[in-house]
């Protein structure tokens, strides 16, 4: 048995029938609804003196699973990385084969052998210790690395009475949050300015301006823009399908056809939360789940709102007794 699911099953036991409690705890701290020392507070509400040891252990051991699985997919990731360029310099040695170069005898001399050296490389190096915060990916801005997610789907699974979860799940997850914001952030963008489609369902050239309607011709080299010139080749070393693009002669032609017919591009502002709010009210389809869709438009929506000075003087004051609580508790 793993040591991840010894401190599980030795903080289910000492918990007793509220440990629904304690992983809904864990799940709000994971989302940034209340901080690590409120956590912290509520765990030992539910532990006993004797067993408070049991939740930093069993956080101590979720953390350390998290960062080894983490550590391992990016270990295999630069493996397959490498052993593809490895392949591709393979192909690439066997194909040309550089010309021998003539050695060029040099005469030993003083001159040759001596290598002056940087004073500043013995010099000692100090480090700036920077107390570094845990961010979250609403603050940083940025996609949930590996640990996070780890710890993420650790929580959801025992939640929902699953022992483990295999590393597998991980890719799975990234890649289907890259694919929707993906689709949101296109969704946002073809509501602002034109774009292309190609085969009836490719978007493309986006942020094109629209064709004025009594300029446009309607027979006119349009076929190699809505349509694939051949179909696709088959599948390249990247995983992706190319496509055979149209000459140079062609690919010209049009652009100077699009740049005649074209009016002039409308000044637009910045996108805001007001556009993202619009493409996901009018495309219902980029979140498929109901769930999902209505919980993104009341954030955007709460986005739209912004605290004042007597709001966050309240917060600041709650923030303060929670401290003085978690002192007080600490003595005790």
């Amino acid at each position: 048995m793993s040591d991840l699911k010894i401190a599980k099953r030795n903080l289910s036991d000492a918990i007793g029938d509220n440990i629904k409690q304690y992983w809904s705890n864990m799940k709000l701290w994971y989302r940034q609804k209340i901080t690590k020392e409120e956590f912290d507070l509520e765990a030992r509400r539910l532990l006993n003196d004797e067993n408070v040891h049991l939740h930093n252990e069993f956080l101590v051991t979720v953390l350390t699973r998290c960062q080894v699985l983490s550590s391992e997919s990016s270990a295999e990731a630069a493996k397959v990385k490498s052993s593809n360029l490895s392949s591709s310099s393979d192909k690439a040695s066997k194909k040309s084969k550089p010309p021998k170069k003539k050695k060029v005898l040099v005469r030993p001399t003083f001159e040759n052998r001596f290598v002056p050296s940087d004073p500043m490389l013995k010099a000692p190096a100090v480090a700036m210790q920077v107390e570094e915060s845990l961010d979250f990916c609403a603050r940083s801005l940025f996609l949930p690395d590996a640990a996070m997610l780890h710890g993420r789907v650790f929580v959801t699974a025992w939640e929902w009475g699953v022992d483990n979860v295999s590393g597998a799940t991980i890719p799975l997850i990234t890649h289907s949050v890259q694919h929707i914001l993906k689709n949101v952030i296109s969704a946002v963008i073809t509501r602002r300015s034109g774009y292309s489609v190609r085969d009836g369902k490719f978007k493309h050239n986006m942020g094109a301006v629209l064709q004025l309607p009594s300029l446009r011709s309607q027979a006119r080299d349009r076929s190699h823009r809505e349509k694939s010139c051949n179909g696709v080749n088959m599948e390249t070393a990247s995983g992706q399908y190319a496509v055979t693009r149209p000459d140079s002669e062609t690919s010209e032609q049009c652009a100077v056809m699009q740049q005649a017919t074209s009016g002039n591009p409308p000044p637009q502002k910045p996108v805001s939360v007001y556009d993202l709010l619009d493409a996901l009210q009018v495309h219902r389809g980029v979140l498929e789940s109901h769930t999902v869709s209505c919980t993104a438009v009341e954030r955007t929506i709460v986005g739209l709102w912004h605290p004042d000075h007597d709001e966050i003087h309240q917060d600041e004051i709650q923030r303060q007794q929670l401290a003085q609580q978690q002192d007080e508790l600490m003595i005790t």
